[in-house]
């Protein structure tokens, strides 16, 4: 079966372009990426109000080259050589703008123009689905592609246009009545330079970011060594009255304390097979990146961004260590082709090599990364051991008398020697001053540790020497109460007996008047002399009385 040009229906065009270029930056991208693929070195973009104008410094087009340009889904272009290869770029307007108009001059030609009226061609397909709709317009009537093209595109004949019509080889490219629901958007420069910043190949500022120059020369010289292009723009944003040279979107201030580890590279190779390259910046802490948009590794090809910067973390296996770095992998193997719609790329067994490689790569980022943890994680603790021995130095003195204290110290301290013994065992300590530090604070720690412990032992010999000196003491007085004990003579003392319990108080000095003396006598007479039995009884009762009176300490 033979197929006709009614076989393919206008409204293809509509389909194609709404499906890949729903971001309206996406189409700038796609104007950029044929004057990259123009070998551009300059490229100017300037926005005002409805109006888009790409402006490019590259080889330019001739009135052939141009009228190839229409086609849709033909290209000269290389795959792998070139950027855009699928011929459809040149629609990516199509849903964004009402005309399309390229101007383009080629060294040795005259300028040629050409003018794509896309309202028109959107009109003619408002017009047939609303006959469709009433049942006006059979399938079969439907317009074709074709037509669609024919009766919508201009092309300028060849050698109409005069050189001073467009004096300069390049390419100029104007959007002209931007859809009004993109006004907005398109007219906020830091929306439009935030998008281009990512997607495009350009220059790192140097200024603002120390390590830039050097990841574009290192990434070259690789390149270089493997027979690969690797090259960028520069491109100038100017957005109504507001102008500026754009360039990656990466800064020092990007960084905690304003500055990143220095850069890592990591070929993506195997045997013979070269596939790119990958530099990434890690933070200086153990902190994700400020900016959230820029935590990670992008994936550009050719210089162009495939795909977002979340995509790549699966490859990595670490959100942790992903989030604290800033980086690229610069894809420049040709044949490594982007997707249709630039998320990923075309499956082939070189892209599961890619893959492969680019997890071998991740996990080395990952690793430089928690070791630079686990040194600054041992830094810290050398600092706050450093400032903790400090304190107990500053409090100490060997003239300490508080033995549980000191004992605490020692505690401390030898809890401090274990900590430090292990960080250096463990060699994580990436930083020669560090190490240093390390082995001082050793010595530091022990030092005391060897003060404390003869103050301790001045302290026990003291304890000592007081004690024997208390026994000493205590043995010589227990001495001399023998002696004197043994000196009394015992013989002469005699139990004193009392007649009658007056005799007994006025003994212990009770000054009794008369009425409270002849109580006591009855108090004797009727209770105690009636209780004893005998004399000797009577004394001891008495006796006992005179024990009890004097305990009470009256």
């Amino acid at each position: 079966m033979k197929l006709s040009k009614f076989d393919i229906g206008a409204e293809i065009i509509s389909i194609l372009t709404k499906g890949m270029y729903q971001d309206p930056r996406d189409a700038l991208r796609e104007y950029i990426q044929n004057a990259v693929d123009a070998n551009s070195k300059n490229i100017n973009v300037k926005i005002r109000q409805n109006t888009i104008v790409v402006d490019d410094d590259g080889f330019g087009m001739s009135h052939d080259v141009l009228r190839k340009a229409i086609r849709i889904g033909v290209s000269d272009k290389k795959p792998g050589k070139d950027v855009g290869f699928m011929g459809i770029g040149i629609y990516s307007a199509y849903h964004l703008c009402e005309k399309l108009i390229i101007f383009s001059k080629a060294k040795g030609n005259l300028p040629c123009q050409l003018k794509m009226n896309f309202q028109g061609m959107k009109n003619d397909l408002a017009s047939q689905k609303e006959l469709r709709l009433n049942d006006k317009l059979s399938g079969d009537e439907l317009i074709d592609l074709q037509t669609l093209l024919e009766n919508h595109i201009i092309l300028s004949d060849e050698n109409t246009l005069a050189d001073n019509e467009f004096p300069e080889v390049g390419t100029r490219v104007e959007l002209m009545g931007v859809e009004p629901n993109f006004y907005k958007e398109l007219n906020d420069f830091d929306f439009v330079a935030g998008y281009l910043k990512d997607a495009i190949p350009l220059h790192f500022d140097y200024k603002q970011f120390e390590w830039g120059k050097e990841i574009e020369e290192k990434i070259s010289k690789i390149c270089k060594e493997h027979n690969a292009k690797f090259e960028l723009v520069n491109v100038k944003l100017q957005v109504n009255n507001k102008i500026e040279d754009l360039y990656k979107p990466y800064y020092d201030t990007d960084f905690h304390n304003n500055k990143s580890q220095t850069p890592v590279y990591q070929e993506l190779k195997e045997g013979k097979i070269f596939i790119g390259v990958v530099w990434g910046c890690l933070n200086s802490t153990r902190n994700k990146i400020k900016e959230k948009k820029l935590r990670g590794f992008l994936i550009r090809k050719q210089g162009f961004a495939i795909g977002r910067r979340e995509q790549v973390v699966k490859y990595f296996n670490s959100h942790t260590h992903f989030d604290r770095y800033i980086g690229e992998i610069i894809v420049v193997n040709p044949k490594l082709l982007p997707n249709a719609s630039r998320d990923d790329f075309e499956f082939t067994n070189l892209r599961t090599i890619f893959y492969d490689l680019l997890v071998k790569a991740g996990s080395i980022y990952n690793q430089t990364s928690n070791n630079f943890q686990n040194s600054t994680s041992a830094i810290d603790k050398i600092n706050t051991i450093t400032k903790d021995v400090k304190k107990i130095n500053a409090e100490f003195t060997g003239f300490e008398k508080d033995a549980d204290k000191l004992v605490e110290y020692l505690v401390d301290l030898n809890n401090f020697a274990n900590d430090v013994e292990s960080i250096i065992r463990r060699n994580v300590l990436s930083d020669k001053v560090a190490k240093d530090d390390a082995m001082n604070l050793k010595e530091s720690i022990k030092e005391l540790i060897d003060n404390i412990k003869d103050t301790i032992n001045k302290l026990i010999t003291e304890k000592k020497r007081k004690k024997s000196a208390n026994s000493a003491k205590t043995q010589s007085k227990k001495i001399e109460i023998a002696k004197n004990l043994s000196s009394i003579d015992t013989s002469a003392i005699e139990e004193k007996k009392y007649d009658n319990l007056l005799k007994l108080l006025e003994d212990l000095d009770f000054e009794l008047d008369s009425d409270i003396a002849e109580i006591f006598n009855l108090l004797d007479e009727l209770f105690i002399q009636r209780v004893a039995k005998t004399k000797l009884e009577y004394y001891e009762i008495l006796s006992d009385l005179k024990e009890e009176i004097n305990n009470l300490g009256i």
